[in-house]
């Protein structure tokens, strides 16, 4: 499986904040977009009393992918924009992102799906750009 179509994670040696600029400005020199942001650090699940840990979701497309997707088939929206996950605490933060026509198992319409497995590898792209802790294995790239 290609690493535009598998599952990415990166353990950044960093603070959260550092790392969520460092993921925002990769992803706008890719010539990406990030059109929401949910901060989710204050869910049950990440309040967990023993550390402050922090969690956004930066929701990532391109205007002219999106269009092209949509204008091609319009079911393909259900799969955009792509989520990157980005949580962590003063030492160390994880970033991930995944293709989400892979993970979800769904088939996307056939003519939208080559636009979103190039908006999927540009991400990869944008993003392999991340410093990688030494030591750490990450899922989907080869030992």
């Amino acid at each position: 499986m290609s690493i535009a179509t598998s599952g990415n994670t990166r353990v950044i040696a960093e603070s959260f904040g550092k790392s969520v600029m460092l993921v925002r400005r990769l992803l706008a020199n890719g010539g990406l977009c990030v059109v929401e942001e949910c901060n989710v650090s204050s869910e049950p699940y990440f309040r967990s009393g023993i550390t402050r840990w922090s969690c956004i979701v930066l929701l990532v497309d391109t205007p002219g992918l999106l269009f092209e997707c949509i204008a091609l088939d319009r079911a393909a929206a259900v799969f955009l924009p792509v989520h990157v996950v980005i949580s962590g605490d003063r030492d160390r933060t994880y970033v991930h992102w995944a293709n989400p026509v892979v993970s979800s198992g769904l088939r996307p319409p056939m003519p939208a799906k080559v636009p979103l497995e190039r908006l999927c590898a540009r991400i990869t792209q944008a993003l392999s750009r991340l410093p990688q802790t030494a030591g750490v294995h990450v899922q989907g790239q080869s030992d």
